[in-house]
């Protein structure tokens, strides 16, 4: 009778205890789908204390914590989850999202790699994979991972965008840009308009970058980069004016700008106010020690001044950095003949004869860029 006794009361403590469970769920889930999270997250933990192999309950705790900012909070729940429920994909892409949130981009792709290894994959996860690989440094791997795809998801603007910012930073700017400008006039994004502006900018295409860029200032005028970009397509517009404005407004709002920086000595260098180009080229050089389109500046300014001996050394600086620039080699060029070297004076000579012919079979070797 004793041990029947003692079976009847565990029993009943069981059916009290699973009560407990589902009371305490519901009022969990009850209080996160109302946007009272500290409620749910009290909840849950109460519940997971009573049986903490409930993986939905868990995998909810860890997205009630991803809400409120507690991302490792959210990474410790997502995966004592996954142990429990392994093949949960929900779980799985709520983790990588997590990790992603607070910017362990690695780790967010290694979840994302197992969903798409998992037979998961959908739009959605390979733009999250594509845009990790991006802001790893891969966007050559972004690209391989997105391109097929884009094609069968026209109006996908996300995937768009993370595809054609990594085309324009593998070098194919055409493509890059086309993307981006589709996205920015169906999105009305200042965001896309500014990379999709700079992508042409790199391109030479200095009046479709200019619209883009002024359709940016439009819609954001406060978008960080901005006014550095604007100033630039202005100037290359032949607007120094405007230019000059805008990218003195750049470097009040970052002094170490540094493409504000080596272009607006550029603008007042042509303006032949040599002593104050030299402070802003000086200071894109501290910013930038090995940009070869600051120190052609320089050596561009040093001519100017009469130091012709400076000028030479920093544009043999330049050709040994590009070779291939021809503008460079006219410049140290005439700075040996002037300087009576009619020896090194020849041979640049004889190198701008031969770029000058293989330009005209390949077409111009691009601007340098700062």
């Amino acid at each position: 009778m004793r041990l029947l006794a003692c079976a009847i009361m565990l029993s009943s403590i069981a059916l009290a205890q699973n009560g407990t469970v589902e009371q305490l769920f519901r009022s969990a889930v009850e209080a996160q789908q109302h946007g009272d999270f500290p409620t749910a997250i009290r909840e849950y933990r109460q519940l997971l204390q009573l049986q903490p192999d409930l993986a939905d309950a868990r995998a909810n705790l860890g997205a009630a914590l991803a809400h409120v900012g507690r991302f490792d909070e959210a990474v410790s729940e997502y995966r004592t989850a996954l142990k429990t429920d392994p093949n949960n994909g929900v779980i799985r892409l709520n983790l990588a999202l997590a990790y992603y949130k607070k910017s362990d981009y690695r780790s967010a792709a290694t979840e994302l790699d197992a969903l798409n290894a998992s037979g998961s994959a959908d739009a959605r996860i390979a733009t999250l994979l594509a845009d990790c690989y991006s802001k790893l440094g891969d966007d050559a791997r972004a690209v391989e991972t997105l391109a097929p795809l884009q094609p069968t998801h026209p109006e996908d603007l996300d995937m768009a965008f993370v595809l054609g910012s990594a085309l324009t930073r593998t070098g194919k700017t055409a493509e890059g840009a086309a993307l981006l400008e589709n996205v920015a006039k169906k999105g009305n994004s200042a965001d896309a308009f500014l990379l999709a502006g700079s992508a042409l900018l790199k391109r030479n295409e200095k009046a479709r970058a200019l619209s883009d860029l002024e359709a940016a200032m439009r819609l954001k005028p406060d978008l960080p980069g901005l006014l550095t970009q604007l100033g630039i397509a202005e100037e290359g517009n032949g607007n120094d004016t405007r230019a000059e404005q805008d990218l003195r407004k750049a470097i009040d709002s970052n002094p170490n700008d540094f493409e504000a920086n080596v272009h607006l000595g550029g603008i007042l260098y042509t303006r032949r106010d040599l002593a104050q180009a030299r402070l802003y080229i000086q200071r894109a050089l501290r910013i930038q020690p090995s940009s070869t389109f600051a120190l052609y500046e320089m050596a561009l300014l040093n001519s100017a001044d009469g130091q012709i001996d400076d000028a030479i050394a920093d544009l043999e600086k330049v050709v040994g950095a590009d070779p291939n620039w021809l503008e460079a080699h006219v410049q140290l060029a005439a700075l040996y003949y002037k300087s009576h070297r009619p020896a090194d004076g020849l041979r640049e000579r004889q190198v701008v004869d031969r770029l000058t012919a293989e330009q005209q079979r390949q077409g111009p070797h691009p601007p340098a860029q700062p």
